[in-house]
């Protein structure tokens, strides 16, 4: 049993799901077991939750359940069935989703990304790894998936003390995951790629540009990785598509799916720095998306990553044909929508441009966020017109 001090219960009764080592009485945070499962009381001894811990970390606890039950299969099945059923809802027809949005769908520490039969698993914490090989069996028995292969190599690994890795712990993966996208069909990198292998979070969004993009328009997609949103822009009769990344092996992937969706004679990869790219060029575009990495992997960096998407952001707009489209993004969630608009109003000032809003977007809703854990809506995506 895990006590709190004396009213460090506030927040958890509000809501949120982390508690803090400071805010643990008893036992001592150095004598808990890392990835143990607890009772967790406030300091009168009420019941607030089960929770797991890790004294590595400086989120020491991470409630479960309000409830008082046993973490088991059974536990886990009605978690992943209730986020089945409510993904099922949303995307009657999508084979390819976020199944498990760790603190959103009240299981801290797991991420699921399905794509088509075969499931993408990430462990955050140590207390998901201590249970990872019930949550891996349920969601077998569940989905009957081709393949589960785990993706435990994310630098969040590292804050709690645990050792990265990539390996199948179930099935046989196939040569190559193809998912549908739209009206697209995209190979999606499951061992190498960047964090599971694609970016689900900006599937409902990448729908913009059925509306965004006019016969004929040239289009620039930076950060483009794999090219999803340059070639739904493609698929919507853009006339030109240029993508921007340092990864050849992502923009590999990117030609390859130009090539199967017969989209290769009007789509073009640049192997550069965005900005240097930026930089460099002369030519100009009607419609630009900019979706970078995370500028803001801190606080204490806030100041600086606005400084970053400012910059970016005035570049892109200085290669934006009047009329033209700029679709921008923050995946930062130390950064709020206000700020984040405030950034893009500052890169329009010094561009010279000024901008219309036509659309004020986040994570789709297989990435449900909390109202109780701000921690939990981290994309933002702004389109602007060049007026």
């Amino acid at each position: 049993m895990i006590s709190l001090k004396k009213n460090h219960d506030r927040r958890i009764r509000r809501g949120h799901l982390w508690v803090f080592s400071n805010e643990i009485a008893d036992p001592p945070v150095s004598r808990l077991e890392p990835g143990s499962t607890h009772e967790m009381r406030d300091a009168s001894g009420e019941f607030l939750g089960m929770v797991y811990v890790n004294p590595s970390s400086l989120i020491a606890a991470r409630i479960l359940s309000r409830r008082r039950t046993l973490i088991d299969e059974d536990f886990f099945r009605e978690r992943i069935l209730s986020a089945l059923e409510l993904r099922k809802r949303l995307f009657p027809f999508r084979e390819s989703f976020r199944l498990i949005f760790s603190e959103s769908d009240l299981l801290p520490g797991l991420v699921v990304d399905k794509y088509g039969s075969v499931l993408v698993v990430q462990s955050l914490t140590a207390g998901m790894d201590a249970l990872l090989e019930q949550v891996v069996g349920v969601l077998v028995d569940l989905l009957s998936p081709d393949a589960v292969y785990l993706r435990n190599d994310s630098p969040m690994r590292l804050l709690e003390g645990l050792q990265q890795e990539k390996r199948l712990a179930y099935g046989t993966l196939p040569d190559n995951v193809t998912i549908v996208s739209g009206a697209l069909r995209l190979l999606v990198d499951v061992v190498e790629g960047q964090k599971t292998g694609f970016f689900l979070d900006q599937e409902s969004n990448r729908l913009l540009m059925d509306g965004f993009t006019f016969l004929g328009a040239r289009v620039l997609d930076l950060f483009s990785y794999t090219g999803a949103w340059g070639l739904h822009a493609a698929a919507a009769g853009a006339g030109e598509v240029t993508a921007v990344d340092t990864s050849e092996r992502a923009l590999g992937i990117a030609e390859a799916n130009a090539e199967t969706n017969g989209l290769a004679s009007k789509f073009r990869s640049v192997r550069e720095p965005v900005i240097d790219f930026l930089k460099k060029t002369h030519e100009t575009w009607d419609l630009i998306v900019l979706d970078p990495p995370a500028f803001i992997k801190s606080k204490a960096h806030l100041k600086e990553g606005i400084k970053g998407y400012i910059d970016a952001n005035r570049r892109a707009l200085t290669k934006l044909n009047p009329g033209g489209i700029l679709v921008t993004c923050s995946c930062s969630h130390h950064l709020d929508t206000e700020s984040f608009e405030q950034a893009i109003l500052a890169a329009a000032r010094q561009s010279g441009k000024e901008l219309r809003i036509l659309d004020v977007r986040g994570q789709g809703p297989d990435h449900p966020f909390l109202l109780t854990m701000p921690e939990t809506r981290y994309l933002k995506l702004i389109a602007a017109q060049a007026v």
